[in-house]
């Protein structure tokens, strides 16, 4: 009887262990020169710490370590936008991710990006992240609102926007991103 008891015990623990107690964590990352990427991070991370039971990671490219990639459930990447281009140093990040076995596989992926201007690339440099990920086997998703489709982008060099600032419209388009994002995260690992 003891026997049967004590493996009842370590089996429960162990289930709690692998079911149920592990909160998904959403690594959102990002590369900003100017700050306004950055800015953009904090309003996606601000969304997806708005969903209880999810942890959140916000680092810029140049500080995230392997680990923290592969023990992610959900990575969120930002990007300026260079001409029309994902920056080199987002490509060069998303390079170096491990390939062999597809670690990545079956991981949320998401995007944002902030452009000088209008018409200057931000949907194209989101797709790109987006296509990037989809070689790794990641799930990509969008935003939380129809003209956030490819995730958040904020326009921040041009009229009618204020130079040099991201303006609440885009960071609410973020904070819906990072809302979204984790709302999944959360949902896959019930």
């Amino acid at each position: 009887m003891r026997r049967i008891l004590s493996l009842f015990v370590g089996l429960f623990f162990l289930s709690l262990s692998v079911y149920g107690q592990h909160k998904p964590l959403v690594l959102i990352a990002y590369y900003s020169q100017s700050g306004n990427t950055k800015t953009m991070a904090q309003a996606v991370a601000a969304g997806a710490q708005s969903v209880p039971g999810v942890r959140v990671l916000l680092l810029p490219i140049d500080q995230v370590s392997n680990q923290e990639l592969l023990e992610a459930d959900a990575i969120v990447v930002g990007s300026p936008v260079y001409n029309a281009n994902v920056a080199p140093e987002v490509q060069q990040f998303i390079n170096s991710w491990p390939f062999e076995g597809r670690p990545f596989k079956n991981k949320l992926g998401a995007a944002f990006v902030t452009g000088g201007g209008i018409s200057i690339g931000e949907e194209l440099v989101q797709l790109n992240l987006l296509h990037s990920m989809l070689i790794f086997g990641m799930l990509v998703m969008g935003g939380e609102e129809t003209e956030a489709a490819f995730g958040a982008s904020a326009i921040t060099g041009e009229a009618p926007f204020q130079a040099g600032t991201v303006e609440e419209q885009f960071l609410e388009k973020g904070r819906g991103l990072g809302m979204r994002v984790a709302e999944v995260a959360a949902s896959l690992k019930k």
